[in-house]
């Protein structure tokens, strides 16, 4: 790496930080390598689709990110000025529709074990699979320590605007965007004593962890890794029935969903005090620009419940979705501070 290529440099979030810790822990796993499989139909102007991709990087610092964390007493990650997006060209016209299937799973599996290096820009690769002429297959791998899914989504909607106006001949979209960084820094002046003295009500008293009782053969697929998996699929009806509960009741189905997961591992843990973790957003409204802005803003917060088998459903539902409500507020606190 020449010093003349980096751009700048700046602190992990936490999430970042334990995303890191993990991958380095478990080199072998392919838990972070994230991947967006989709068919683009029509013909394929694959030049003008490389320049697209390559006007998205630019454009965002994220993408042209690599980490630092051997003989520093905090890993950094460094934003270069240029990076070119790797781009795999692949032609599977002679296979017929079952082998492509096949072949592609073959491929997704591969591509999973291969993995990125934490240390290297950019952390990201495109394959185009061509399958027919007027029909390709494509597929984006990257480091989740990068994006998270909403991030994920602006990426691929920039991409094909960016590809839009390319092949129409105009320049596309390119107006300032905020670095990511910028949320670190938001992340770093931030005033943490209001959300201590919340999170440290909210778990006071909690002593006993919630066991989660699996009856799961656990599959291992590399060396380091053991990962039991359970996919259960809802029916139309059955979700359009939970959708209609909730607004009757002006409940989110979040709000019944984490509902019956609490009953659920208090019926097989055999708790009433019940804690989990659950995904929130992490965008501060209070940045601006921060809805446009690229990057791993996710974060991972308890969520405590009494499932008590006395309780009336709807008034305990509603319950919790207020005290969901509360901590909003304070939902961008790291879950390692929480945890301390």
């Amino acid at each position: 790496m020449r010093l003349q290529n980096v751009e700048t440099f700046y602190p992990l979030s936490p999430m970042q930080q334990g995303m890191l810790f993990h991958s380095v822990s478990v080199p072998n796993s392919d838990m972070y390598c994230q991947q967006m499989s989709c068919t683009l139909e029509g013909l394929m102007e694959v030049e003008t689709f490389k320049q697209a991709w390559q006007h998205v990087v630019r454009r965002h610092a994220i993408l042209r990110t690599f980490f630092v964390w051997e003989g520093s007493n905090e890993p950094v990650q460094v934003v270069l000025r240029k990076a070119q997006l790797p781009v795999a060209e692949l032609d599977w016209r002679g296979l017929s529709p079952a082998a492509r299937r096949d072949e592609l799973d073959v491929f997704l599996l591969e591509d999973r074990r291969r993995g990125f290096e934490l240390a290297k820009a950019p952390l990201s690769r495109v394959a185009l699979i061509r399958v027919a002429e007027d029909l390709h297959q494509m597929v984006w791998s990257h480091h989740h320590i990068l994006l998270d899914g909403e991030s994920v989504n602006h990426i691929i909607g920039e991409v094909f605007v960016a590809y839009e106006a390319l092949r129409e001949g105009r320049a596309p979209p390119d107006d300032p965007v905020r670095p990511f960084k910028d949320y670190i820094a938001w992340l770093k002046g931030r005033d943490i004593g209001e959300a201590e003295a919340y999170w440290r009500g909210l778990l006071e008293g909690f002593t006993t962890p919630t066991p989660i009782v699996s009856r799961l053969p656990t599959v291992s697929s590399k060396p380091g890794s053991a990962v039991a998996t359970e996919v259960a699929k809802l029916s139309v009806t059955t979700s359009t029935a939970l959708a209609d509960l909730a607004r009757k009741h002006q409940l989110t189905v979040n709000t019944v969903v984490q509902g019956a997961w609490a009953i659920l591992l208090s019926r097989y843990s055999g708790e009433r005090d019940i804690v989990f973790g659950a995904s929130v957003s992490g965008r501060p409204p209070d940045v601006p620009g921060a809805d446009e802005m690229v990057g791993i803003f996710i974060n991972t917060l308890p969520v405590r419940v009494d499932a008590s088998p006395e309780a009336s459903l709807m008034p305990w539902l509603k319950a919790l979705q207020a005290r969901q409500a509360e901590s909003r507020q304070y939902e961008r606190t790291p879950l390692a501070e929480i945890q301390g």
